[in-house]
């Protein structure tokens, strides 16, 4: 019979392994692939082509991306609040410089498979809003003395990481990244606000040398670890502390494979140990061996007793057998083989998706306000007003599927756009003749107007502003945005150019495109981004010898119509272009501005040639009909559904301007008389691109604006189009370099967000 002492020492051997198998699965689930996630980081190094890419270099890269994602938008705001004109420029020079920091940054993420954040963290948050709420000198000095501090906490963070790493690339960027916040300490300590009895002293020198993650810091022993909420925790120094941040950090999949491996391994030392204790030797059996060693000589042999009826005697104690150990040891073995099966229950592996790249561009803008995604919900989950109406036109839709017709949401338009028509050009017959016959008297007048060289601009004598039937509540929307399901050879990747945001001294009423050599020729003002070349007299060849706004020696310009807020005056009240072409009242500045590429759900794409035009919407579908209207109306929210109305939405969020341009070119021309025919969009249904053309890069504008209360903003158009909301349409012209263009590309169809 085994000891007591024996039994404890089997089931702390058991322990141990239980302990080694939850490390080694614990370990096995940090991340998968090459992607390093921004909540999934591991105090493990990772092998790239640049070198060992340790946690210390992706939190470098995750601070930087974070640093931008609030400076960059400060500094702008900055511009237009603050009162010192140095502030101001000071403001401008960060913004600028952020977003340049901003595109590379990203770029070295790409790279080395880092996945940034889409937004600052919850401090940076707090210091955004403490900013916008001052006014005046308070402003300017809240918000050079909160930049101040925060890069005078980076700094020291990207010296450690340049000091250290032996990753290249990480090595290169904190080279750059450390002249760019070097620069902005200058900047900043120029405006003379600087508090510099508020900074935080440098840390005193110790006697011992400071462990690595106490340097990384700078700030006497503490180093800030991003939590996956995005705000900053203290980890101590040490192995302690490392353990700590990697416990903190470890994905939810990983625990749950850990913990229930430890159960395994536990459970089965259990079970087997009941097993084989509660088992008895079989009947009959004699213990094998010598008997034991008598202190007397054996008696003499006595001769057989007859045969008696022994009493039952006791069961022996069970005794464990000796392939427990080998069964126990099998169990651990199959136990260290579940991580790979646990990891694949807990989260599968994710799928080509068309709509996570277009989420990817919705993304970059500022979240949502819980309050409007509470009303998103509410709106969703909102039962119809007449349950039997529902179920009829449910049918009636269904039996349309069947039919194969379809378009209901395009025959909607295409009457809205009629009777809008109908309206502007009177109401009975016999007006209407007699301004038929006005119109080809008109025309003529025009065609000898025009010999005579003479600039005209029609359509002014009908200029109104948009009808209430062009509004709708966004909330009562329920046309939903469905993207194509995207096959196994799908360019699921996305591109965005980083441009800054329009520059209002650049717009103007031309369109150089549609209207060469002829001011005004758009009689609407238009936004530009990139390329500076934007006025009348413009030639394809000049974007290439132009400046840009656009990072990466991008050349690309693009231009879209404004939007108004039709309650204030604007500038050009009797400007053409302006109040003379019946478009009043002050120009809305976009909030953000996001020029995003896109692949193609059924195969991959191929560049596009540089000078290529490519145009989407249609600024006279009043007059032309709904067959070119791409106009797609929203709110931040609700982007999943669309109009070609005027959105009102709730308050707390932004009105959005989605333009998805076509992206199936034909291979040879770089432009069209019409300027369309020579590139398609692809099927709605499949996103094929039609026989003998080629997918390229689809361009997606996406504008976001801070709406005036109620119905007062409009959209510029030509005059006679009374400024219907399914006009919206936007220009763009490629200026990329070649070897931008085959890195934008690259990302699409590797399925890398760029």
């Amino acid at each position: 019979m085994r000891s007591p002492v024996s039994r404890a020492a089997r089931w702390a051997g058991a322990l141990v392994l239980a302990v080694i198998v939850m490390v080694a699965v614990f370990n096995s689930g940090g991340t998968g692939d090459n992607d390093v996630a921004v909540d999934q980081q591991s105090s493990t190094t990772t092998r790239t082509e640049f070198g060992p890419l340790t946690a210390s270099d992706v939190d470098l890269l995750v601070k930087v991306r974070q640093a931008g994602l609030w400076e960059t938008p400060t500094g702008q705001q900055m511009q237009q609040r603050a009162v010192n004109a140095v502030v101001q420029e000071v403001g401008r020079r960060i913004s600028v410089e952020h977003t340049e920091l901003d595109a590379i940054v990203r770029q070295t993420a790409g790279q080395l498979g880092v996945t940034l954040p889409s937004q600052p963290s919850a401090q940076q948050q707090g210091w955004m809003q403490e900013i916008s709420a001052q006014n005046g000198a308070d402003y300017d000095r809240t918000a050079v003395n909160l930049l101040r501090q925060a890069h005078g906490k980076v700094l020291p963070a990207i010296a450690n990481v340049r000091s250290g790493t032996r990753n290249q690339l990480v090595r290169e960027f904190a080279t750059t990244s450390a002249q760019f916040v070097t620069r902005h300490h200058e900047y900043l300590e120029s405006t003379g606000l600087v508090d510099f009895e508020a900074l935080p002293e440098p840390p005193a020198p110790a006697a011992v040398p400071a462990p690595a993650a106490s340097a990384a810091a700078g700030t006497g022993g503490t180093t800030p670890v991003l939590t996956a909420s995005g705000s900053p925790a203290n980890a101590d120094g040490g192995g302690f502390g490392s353990a700590l941040a990697a416990v903190r950090e470890v994905s939810l999949s990983s625990w749950l494979a850990a913990v229930l491996a430890f159960v395994a391994v536990l459970g089965g030392g259990a079970l087997l140990d009941m097993l084989l204790r509660d088992r008895s030797r079989p009947a009959g059996a004699a213990p094998a061996g010598p008997p034991p060693a008598r202190p007397f000589p054996a008696p003499p042999p006595r001769p057989p007793a007859p045969p008696r009826i022994r009493p039952p005697r006791r069961r022996p104690a069970a005794q464990h057998r000796p392939g427990g150990p080998a069964v126990f040891g099998l169990l651990v073995v199959g136990v260290l083989a579940l991580p790979p099966v646990l990891e694949g229950a807990v989260s599968a592996p994710a799928q080509p998706s068309t709509s996570a790249a277009v989420a990817a561009g919705f993304a970059t803008l500022d979240p949502a306000p819980e309050r409007v995604l509470a009303l998103v919900a509410a709106t969703k989950d909102e039962p119809s007003d007449d349950e039997g109406d529902k179920n009829d036109d449910e049918a009636e839709n269904a039996e349309k599927a069947d039919a194969g017709e379809g378009g209901d949401a395009r025959e909607a338009l295409s009457q809205a756009l009629a009777d809008g028509q109908g309206e502007r050009d009177g109401g009975d017959e016999e007006k209407n003749a007699d301004q038929q016959d006005e119109k080809k008297e008109d025309e003529k007048k025009e065609d000898q107007k025009e010999n005579a060289g003479e600039d005209e601009f029609p359509g002014r004598e009908n200029a109104a502003l948009p009808s209430i039937a062009d509004f709708a509540d966004i909330g009562e929307v329920r046309q939903l945005v469905a993207d194509p399901t995207p096959d196994a050879n799908a360019s699921t990747g996305t591109f965005v150019a980083e441009c800054g945001q329009p520059d209002p001294s650049l717009r103007n009423s031309d369109n150089w495109i549609a209207a060469p050599g002829k001011p005004n020729g758009a009689q609407h003002m238009h936004d530009y981004l990139g390329s500076t070349a934007t006025d009348s007299s413009t030639d394809a060849g000049d974007l290439l010898a132009s400046r840009t706004s656009c990072d990466l020696d991008n050349r690309s310009t693009f231009f879209w119509p404004v939007l108004r807020d039709t309650s204030q005056v604007g500038p050009d009240e009797n400007q053409d272009g302006g109040g003379l072409d019946g478009n009043v009242g002050e120009i809305l500045e976009p909030a953000q501005v996001v020029m995003q590429f896109l692949g193609n759900p059924t195969g991959p794409v191929s560049p596009m040639p540089q000078l290529l035009r490519v145009i989407t919407g249609d600024a006279k579908a009043v007059t032309n009909g709904p067959d070119n209207v791409r106009a797609q109306w929203t709110c931040r929210g609700f982007e999943d559904r669309a109009t070609t109305q005027y959105p009102l939405c709730p308050d707390g969020s932004r009105l959005l301007r989605v333009l998805d341009f076509p992206s199936c070119w034909d291979g040879e021309n770089l432009d069209s008389e019409d300027h369309r025919s020579h590139i398609a969009f692809a099927d709605e249904d499949t996103g094929a691109c039609p026989q003998d053309t080629v997918a390229v890069p689809q361009l997606r504008m996406i504008l976001a604006y801070d709406q005036p209360g109620g119905r007062n903003f409009a959209l510029d158009g030509f005059p006679d189009q009374q400024h219907h909301p399914a006009t919206d349409h936007g220009d763009f012209v490629n200026g990329m370099p070649d070897e931008l263009m085959d890195a934008v590309v690259e990302c699409l169809n590797e399925g890398l967000q760029c």
